[in-house]
């Protein structure tokens, strides 16, 4: 009788649990690493140029509203989790006084067309539509200062209004969370960028393009951009593009990356600041240190 009852007491108490939590909003997390990163290709390795509809879906475009009523993307960033996007943080306080941050498009890859097809011989295939979502939230780090023009701490989190529903056009891209993906040594590793970056003679591209870097010793990027009044910090990453091949600076905001172990990709930048003309081969990009950050951002995350 008296374990009869203890039972029925522990089932109570169960059942009472189970109410009290029932409805409650559960925090936000960022997917496992078996749930993120895979990039829809595999030529992620071959040459620079236009990726193909589909191919490394996290990438995002901030929209904004300028004083004559036009609207542009002007940033870009990346789909962490079905809420959150991850960006840098002049895109969203950075920003000209008038203009106004409508929402973050995902999903999208070619700006000049309203559905995105390929042709792949006979067959013709076209993605789903693009989604343009408003934002919730915006999480600028504490202390970036946006007068200073080293750039530090240039990371920010958009929370979007309502969880994105994942599919083979969206999805995450992984963040180095766990210890051996943080601490990973990538110096003189190969990376790739991906983003709406301009061309010779050209403004920025309609289609999204990748480009591929080699991640530079830091002590001597730091010393070249030195002598231009920049002190970088090791919360920032430099890479220098493989070669010269006609793409300019990206987007700020735009995704440098990793494939580790297999297919599953990794953000390790994010793309903060660079040299103004095309084929500046002397002169690496900075990215912020995504590796850097985790903390923050697990930190932020609702």
């Amino acid at each position: 009788m008296i374990q009869t009852t203890k039972i029925l007491i522990l089932f109570e108490l169960f059942v009472l649990m189970a109410l009290l939590c029932n409805g409650q909003p559960t925090k936000s997390t960022l997917p496992s690493r078996y749930q993120c990163g895979n990039a829809n290709s595999p030529n992620i390795l071959l040459g620079p140029g236009f990726v193909v509809i589909g191919e490394m879906s996290w990438t995002a475009l901030i929209q904004y509203r300028k004083p004559n009523g036009d609207q542009s993307f002007d940033c870009a960033g990346s789909l962490i989790n079905e809420r959150y996007v991850l960006t840098a943080a002049h895109c969203v306080i950075g920003i000209p006084r008038a203009w106004t941050i409508v929402g973050v498009r995902l999903g999208e890859h070619d700006l000049s067309t309203d559905q995105d097809c390929e042709q792949d011989g006979p067959d013709r295939y076209c993605d789903d539509a693009h989604q343009d979502l408003p934002i919730e939230k915006i999480i600028v780090h504490e202390d970036y200062n946006r007068t200073k023009k080293n750039y530090l701490n240039d990371i920010a989190l958009i929370r979007l209004e309502r969880d994105v529903i994942f599919s083979e056009y969206i999805n995450p891209i992984c963040l180095p969370v766990e210890d051996e993906d943080r601490q990973r040594n990538i110096t003189g590793q190969r990376a790739v960028e991906v983003g709406w970056s301009g061309t010779y003679g050209y403004s920025d591209s309609n289609i999204r393009r990748k480009s591929f870097f080699r991640i530079q010793d830091h002590q001597s990027c730091n010393e070249g951009y030195k002598t231009r009044g920049v002190t970088l910090s090791d919360t920032q990453l430099c890479a220098s593009r493989e070669k010269d091949d006609g793409d300019c600076h990206t987007i700020a905001g735009s995704p440098l990356m990793q494939a580790v172990g297999g297919r599953t990709h990794f953000l390790y930048g994010i793309s903060s600041f660079g040299p103004a003309r095309c084929g500046t081969n002397g002169t690496p990009d900075v990215f912020t240190n995504v590796a850097k950050f985790v903390d923050w951002i697990e930190s932020k995350l609702e």
